[in-house]
């Protein structure tokens, strides 16, 4: 009996290093703009589920973000600026969900950095699923809450996504 093909990846993480600027954030900027997930599903126009997401970083800063991830690639506005996102645009990235970091409560120092733990507000897990044709989704992140000034170098930060296929 042959069982090839059978057998599929049922877990996966994927690092991602957004491009952010160097220099401070306020609350309500952008923190990186509409970012690719490469290969989130295992097929095209797939699904998976997020069912943990990480945040490390060599800044020693505490803050607060909001993740969102879409099915397409939009544009959410310019990194370090204010979002203002137009009701077709969000329209067009085809929402498909969000996280809260609170960064004074979800965070551990490991001494010249933080690492951060995504807690369920919203609830995790979240379901994903790439637009037909692609095995991608995208994500993008701004600043909001109380913690929200912090200030980087150019790759400082890497997100992890625990995904199940």
């Amino acid at each position: 009996m042959t069982y090839i093909g059978l057998l599929e990846e049922k877990y996966k993480a994927v690092r991602l290093t957004p491009t952010i600027t160097g220099v401070q954030y306020a609350n309500n900027d952008i923190l990186f703009d509409t970012t690719e997930i490469p290969n989130a599903v295992s097929k095209a126009g797939g699904g998976s589920k997020l069912v943990n997401v990480s945040l490390w970083t060599k800044s020693n800063d505490v803050f607060d973000i909001e993740l969102l991830f879409f099915q397409v690639n939009q544009s959410m506005g310019t990194v370090n600026a204010a979002r203002n996102v137009s009701d077709a645009d969000w329209a067009t990235a085809k929402y498909l969900g969000h996280v809260v970091l609170d960064g004074s409560e979800d965070d551990y120092n490991y001494g010249n950095g933080r690492i951060f733990t995504f807690a369920d507000r919203p609830k995790l897990p979240i379901i994903l699923q790439a637009a037909a044709g692609s095995t991608s989704v995208y994500c993008a992140a701004f600043l909001s809450g109380t913690d929200v000034t912090p200030s980087f170098s150019v790759g400082d930060i890497e997100l992890i996504f625990g995904l199940e296929l």
